[in-house]
């Protein structure tokens, strides 16, 4: 592989600064890398292997073609030129975004995946809402490697349905980057406009002011009506209730949340049957609201109560096993009393 043979055909070419400060590359022809300094080495190197993952290359040093590898680059060579071959997608060390999005588009080619073909928006939408969750769960419990994996799939979704809107002249990858960069920069008025934010508080006015702008809301109840009604009810619940705090109707402190709460209990207690149902949603919203109140993330709260109570109901039925009796065969009081063991043991252990 020498330069004026890749001169050729299909290749291309950076300066080594653009180089640099580039994000996504087409493995697939050839790369050209020119203009490269002695102090410029092992900055190349690096962005090199993170891109190419230790490929072969051809270096260009006072007109001689040196074959080496990424790896071997090093301070002190007298390199002006460095070439990197084309490869297949299969062939690939390290990916970046042009390969995920060619990987999809073969994937839904008309000899692809005949499952990844069959696929429309309403078929992977709920895929969508389960990997979010499961990237949550890696962001929660701290690890690294599942938030990894989970973010790839996350973007996976997020391809996937633009993959399948471009077929359909819906909109293309060009047009969801585009509405989604110009999003960025208007909303950051702070950043790319004339406003300056002191702090992140200040810095989401900005943010709020810049998107109601946008989106051209008549009131807050308008806002309100395009808050996505497929979302989990509490965070539904929790966005109506900030949109209606932003307006100032709202409790100054969680005194009046509670006090709102204690009267649900009371109307649900008394509710007949045909509004038993309103009085459950008006108590859950009511919650919902001191909740937010006391800056608490009411879905994880949930979560995390539901897990605890399951994690002890488990203590609860192995105290029963070991007594050789079934669960049918004790009191409520009897349970709780092996309820409270098995709370009283687990705060010990903590």
């Amino acid at each position: 592989m020498k330069l004026d043979q890749v001169l050729k055909g299909s290749y291309q070419r950076y300066i080594i600064a653009d180089f640099l400060s580039a994000i996504f590359f087409d493995k697939r022809i050839p790369l050209v890398i020119d203009n490269v300094s002695d102090g410029e080495i092992a900055a190349l190197r690096d962005k090199l292997l993170d891109c190419y993952g230790d490929v072969s290359i051809v270096c260009e040093c006072d007109g001689n073609d040196v074959e080496t590898s990424v790896s071997q680059l090093s301070d002190g060579m007298s390199v002006d030129t460095v070439i990197i071959d084309g490869c297949a997608v299969t062939e690939c060390k390290r990916f970046g975004f042009s390969d995920f999005v060619q990987i999809m588009k073969r994937l839904r080619a008309d000899d692809g995946c005949e499952w990844d073909k069959a696929q429309t928006h309403s078929s992977i939408r709920i895929n969508l809402i389960e990997e979010a969750y499961e990237l949550v769960e890696g962001i929660d419990c701290n690890d690294a490697d599942m938030m990894r994996e989970e973010c790839g799939d996350v973007l996976m979704q997020a391809v996937f349905h633009t993959e399948i809107a471009q077929e359909d002249g819906e909109f293309g990858y060009y047009d969801m980057l585009t509405e989604l960069c110009r999003k960025l920069i208007d909303r950051h008025t702070h950043i790319f406009g004339k406003n300056h934010a002191g702090n992140a508080d200040e810095a989401l006015v900005f943010w709020n002011e810049a998107k109601k702008k946008e989106k051209k809301y008549k009131s807050t109840s308008d806002a309100m009506s395009r808050v996505p009604k497929n979302l989990p009810s509490l965070l539904y619940a929790e966005k109506v209730q900030k949109l209606a705090k932003k307006a100032g109707f709202d409790w100054d402190n969680p005194i009046g949340a509670i006090e709102k709460l204690k009267e649900e209990i009371s109307e649900l207690a008394e509710a007949d049957d045909a509004h038993r149902t309103e009085e459950a949603g008006d108590l859950l919203f009511a919650a919902m609201n001191v909740v937010r109140m006391y800056g608490v993330e009411a879905e994880m709260a949930l979560r995390g109560a539901s897990d605890k109570f399951m994690r002890r109901f488990e203590g609860v039925e192995k105290l029963v096993l070991q007594s050789g009796k079934e669960m049918s065969e004790y009191t409520l009081e009897q349970l709780d009393a092996f309820w409270e063991e098995v709370k009283s043991q687990e705060r010990e252990n903590n």
